[in-house]
């Protein structure tokens, strides 16, 4: 999906390593359309100011930058970004369709923080500001990829390139987040970058039943319980040479941490039953989704001893709604070959939507969608969820605009329609309504806003 294509990207001269400055970039979450452009499309970094439309700045002046995009419902000259000190905002250039950030129609100027969402267009984006470090982790992961997907978030970048140097030192590792974030993802992506020639073995520990995990874990000889008829070996001596990962460890009884801990100390395996322990290679990644409040050093159900021996520290996948600029990407990766177009209010949806579920949750979402809009071109939002659908309810006009008015009827909406050129989010504007329910009064009318903008649009 969903990344711009044509952009300028400008890239800083270097500095020194100990430069604490941050830089301001633009990292493009990706349009409706369903292209995928370039991975260094992704990032954009400016100095002074950044001017976003379909035509480039001309004549070019020093630190100003252009973002170029292939966008009919992108203005020549939609908006800028400039910064006044240690400051920044965002100007509407007059654009025709106008820009929406973080849920309010830049009326013609709205201040940008940190992390601001940004709609223009068909696109969104996140404006940040990012240290030297942070965009040299973006650049070498669109450059090499840790994961499946490369990611454009500064925190998540960092923790790859770090991940990356822990995956070749070969010692235990402790990831933790929430539910969906994609642990096992990135657990893989180390037995991956390690090198290590055997095979990558995942367990989830609380889907074990409680009396069964040091059979599974160890496994037994043959006379070990009343079901032991033969000798089986246990999932660690599977991975041999290669990496366990243990999911949701904190679940794993308080008893068989101590024996596992044991063999993070001395590598020696011992099977239930058996009295012939021998020395195995099988790396460990372990991960807990049960934290304990910030400020604490150890997870809950997961003995303080046993968290030392996975690591200096346990390592922190963030969660989707910290990193809304991979949703793009992500919805490429998850819809491989059946990607398909996304309605515009289907695609603010997406962007908008805090995803409690992370991306197993982004995942469902974007598979069921793309099977019940078979048949059409276009993913609408009738076949998202109805708590993501009613997310642009949140984009608003700015403050002091008139009382909400009756629904209009189809030849007002019409008209108004042709007064704004198509611009549906004026339109929502001077309605005083949410532009996902206008999308659905036009819809409802036959009324196409394609019809009403200019033909050079």
């Amino acid at each position: 999906m969903i990344t711009p294509n044509d952009s300028i990207t400008l890239v800083p001269r270097k500095r020194h390593k100990e430069d604490k400055r941050q830089v301001p970039v633009l990292l493009i979450v990706g349009n409706n359309e369903g292209r995928t452009p370039p991975a260094n499309g992704r990032l954009v970094v400016f100095e002074r100011s950044l001017v976003l439309g379909r035509k480039p700045v001309t004549p070019a002046e020093p630190g100003i930058a252009s973002l170029v995009l292939r966008d009919r419902m992108v203005s020549g000259r939609h908006a800028t970004i400039s910064r006044d000190g240690d400051k920044f905002e965002l100007t509407d250039l007059g654009s025709t369709n106008g820009t929406v950030v973080d849920g309010v129609v830049a009326h013609p100027t709205v201040k940008l923080h940190d992390g601001s969402l940004l709609f223009f267009g068909g696109h969104a984006a996140v404006f940040r500001l990012i240290s030297l470090n942070e965009l040299g982790a973006i650049a070498s992961e669109l450059e090499r990829p840790l994961g499946p997907v490369a990611t454009i978030n500064p925190t998540l970048a960092v923790l790859c390139g770090k991940l990356r140097k822990l995956a070749e030192a070969g010692e235990e590792i402790l990831l933790t987040g929430e539910t969906g974030v994609g642990k096992e993802i990135y657990a893989n992506a180390i037995h991956r970058a390690s090198g290590r020639t055997g095979k990558f073995v995942a367990i989830n520990c609380a889907a074990i039943p409680r009396e069964l995990v040091e059979s599974e874990l160890f496994g037994y000889v043959r006379g070990a319980h009343s079901q032991a008829a033969a000798s089986k070996p246990g999932i660690i001596e599977e991975a041999e040479g290669g990496t366990l990962f243990l999911d949701e460890i904190g679940e794993m009884a308080p008893e068989l941490q101590t024996k596992l801990l044991r063999f993070t100390q001395d590598r020696i395996l011992a099977p239930v039953g058996g009295v012939r322990p021998r020395r195995i290679d099988t790396r460990l990644i372990a991960a807990t989704s049960r934290t304990t409040a910030p400020g604490k050093s150890t997870n809950v159900g997961l003995r303080a001893d046993l968290s030392a021996r996975l690591g200096a520290e346990p390592i922190r996948i963030p969660p989707l709604r910290e990193r809304v600029e991979d949703i793009g990407a992500l919805v490429s990766y998850l819809m491989g070959e059946r990607a398909k177009p996304f309605e515009l209010a289907a695609f603010h949806s997406l962007c908008l939507h805090p995803w409690p579920g992370n991306v197993r949750e982004l995942g469902k979402v974007v598979t069921s969608a793309e099977a019940l809009a078979r048949g059409g071109e276009r993913i609408m939002t009738e076949h998202l969820p109805a708590v993501i659908a009613g997310a642009p309810g949140r984009v608003r006009s700015s403050p002091g605009r008139r009382a909400s008015r009756p629904p209009p009827k189809a030849v007002e909406l019409e008209e108004l329609m042709r007064r704004f050129n198509g611009n549906m989010l004026r339109v929502a504007r001077e309605l005083d309504r949410k532009p996902a329910l206008v999308y659905r009064w036009a819809k409802r009318f036959r009324l196409n806003a394609d019809d009403f903008r200019p033909k050079d649009e």
